[in-house]
């Protein structure tokens, strides 16, 4: 069978396609897609490691970069807004805790579907979150350019 275009799937059709690769093995599922969430997990405690980072250099610097001129004080304020927004999306989505087996459909196909929604869901969140994140750093460098030019 030749596939001409990749699509983008459904919770369901997904389903659909991890029960052709798993040949049905419903615990393979579910550990693929527990997998994922620990994936996602990491990426996400990554993202909030640099805002942590961008935090601790902003608490030892950011008052002498503010200082230095009207560009570099918007761009930082401007850019630890766009911090703090991605750490609190980062908190409130993909690090949420919940559990896989907390919730339970009519079948269990039905929860499966229902963790993968999830799943994706929390992902939008984190790409929400990451795209927060790079346009709070632009802001940061730009600050530290405002410094170093005296802007």
């Amino acid at each position: 069978m030749v596939v001409t275009m990749n699509k983008k799937l459904t919770p369901s059709e997904e389903l659909d396609y991890l029960i052709e690769l798993y040949r049905g093995d419903r615990e393979k599922i579910l550990q693929w897609i527990t997998n994922a969430y620990d994936v996602l997990q990491q990426r996400s405690s990554l993202l909030l490691s640099l805002v942590a980072v961008v935090l601790t250099i902003t608490g030892f610097s950011g008052p002498k970069i503010a200082e230095s001129g009207h560009l570099s004080k918007f761009c930082i304020g401007y850019g630890l807004s766009f911090v703090l927004l991605a750490a609190i999306l980062v908190l409130a989505g993909p690090l949420q805790l919940r559990w896989a087996t907390q919730w339970r459909a009519e079948s269990l196909d039905a929860s499966l579907i229902h963790l993968i929604a999830r799943r994706n869901a929390r992902t939008r969140k984190y790409h929400i979150a990451f795209a927060l994140l790079c346009i709070g750093l632009t802001g940061y460098v730009g600050s530290v350019i405002g410094y170093l030019f005296r802007l």
